[in-house]
């Protein structure tokens, strides 16, 4: 019995060392599989992450969160989320995992905005390329079990919106995981390796919010 489990651990790492090398996220078992996901701002960057959570098995829903429901229902069209939303706090409230990708003027907003309508237990996280002030403003304002990891993909296009969403924009790109020395080290794990399932590589780096 303990031949055939190592067996099975082993092909396991076998597949998962496949995955790593082809075109698209990971789809390996060792991967967290998400309830409900929700995407503040489905254009290139949180269409892209959607595609990647429905196509690759990854989550079960993805919520698309925005302002125009002309947006929204492009995204819908494109397959990057399930449902869709102009309502922030409604949007959020039965997600395990929030992604902000709205513009960086509008994303420390956003986050105090969903925080509150979270679920106890839910991660936040965004895509902003500026980092010092979303996490400044953050610190100490957010309910008690729900945690901000900030994140930033190195990745885009110079094409935009839903419309050009790309399934595996993230695979091989770097994206840097800025925790603070208060963030729990759990929920920074727990978005590493959402952005692992993506195909990205990590970089931990707490100076930039110092």
């Amino acid at each position: 019995a303990w031949n055939t489990h190592l067996a099975g651990v082993i092909l396991g790492l076998l597949r998962c060392r496949r995955a790593s090398f082809r075109r698209g996220p990971m789809r390996c078992g060792f991967m967290k599989h998400w309830d409900t996901v929700a995407v503040v701002g489905v254009g290139l960057i949180g269409g892209s992450i959607g595609l990647d959570l429905l196509r690759g098995g990854l989550a079960q829903r993805v919520i698309g969160i925005g302002r125009r429901p002309a947006s929204l229902k492009a995204a819908r069209e494109r397959g990057c989320v399930s449902e869709t939303t102009t309502n922030l706090e409604q949007g959020v409230a039965e997600a395990d995992l929030v992604i902000v990708c709205t513009p960086v003027g509008r994303i420390l907003t956003d986050v105090l905005t969903a925080a509150p309508a979270c679920m106890p237990g839910a991660l936040i996280t965004d895509v902003g390329s500026t980092k010092q002030s979303i996490v400044a403003g953050a610190r100490g304002k957010l309910p008690v079990g729900v945690p901000f990891v900030g994140s930033h993909p190195i990745a885009g296009s110079e094409k935009s919106g839903a419309a050009a969403a790309l399934e595996g924009l993230f695979v091989k790109r770097t994206t840097v995981v800025t925790p603070t020395d208060e963030t729990p080290e759990k929920a920074a794990r727990t978005i590493e390796r959402f952005w692992k399932s993506l195909g990205s590589r990590i970089v931990r780096d707490r100076k930039s919010t110092r």
